[in-house]
């Protein structure tokens, strides 16, 4: 199994669904991690870990996004607007959070609150998530969109 085989019989690391399922539970376990880094950042700090006014341009652009993915999909005007305001707020708040939480560990937070359980939140995140994803795959079946 190699990354990158010229030989069109040969499989791909990423096309094998053990290697793929682990690698996208590993990374949203340290995504739901990092999340939770973030909000102990945030509040043992008890600031943003980014400018107001960035914040504000984050909301601004997830608002826009979410607004216009919304009317696409056929939703009215006032939904659309409704839709595209909770998208802001949620992508915003999860930004924030992964930003404080890479300040956190790149600030030496991790040491402090200790590896082994940073590890442990990390191995139950992934249980978590992958159960999530599975549960998700299953609502989502035989559902005509």
């Amino acid at each position: 199994m190699t990354l990158n085989n010229r030989n069109p019989n040969s499989q791909s690391v990423f096309e094998n669904p053990f290697v793929r399922t682990l690698t996208i539970a590993l990374l949203m376990g340290v995504f739901l991690v990092d999340m939770g880094l973030g909000l102990y950042e945030i509040f043992s700090t008890k600031t943003s870990p980014l400018p107001t006014a960035l914040v504000f341009l984050i909301f601004a652009i997830m608002f826009i996004s979410g607004v216009v993915f919304f009317e696409r999909h056929g939703l009215d005007i006032l939904s659309s607007l409704v839709g595209g305001t909770l998208a802001g707020f949620g992508l915003c708040f999860v930004f924030v959070l992964v930003v404080g939480g890479v300040q956190f560990a790149l600030g030496g937070g991790i040491s402090n609150v200790g590896w082994d359980q940073v590890v442990s939140a990390v191995a139950i995140s992934m249980v978590v998530s992958i159960v999530m994803l599975k549960a998700l795959f299953y609502k989502l079946q035989n559902r005509p969109y």
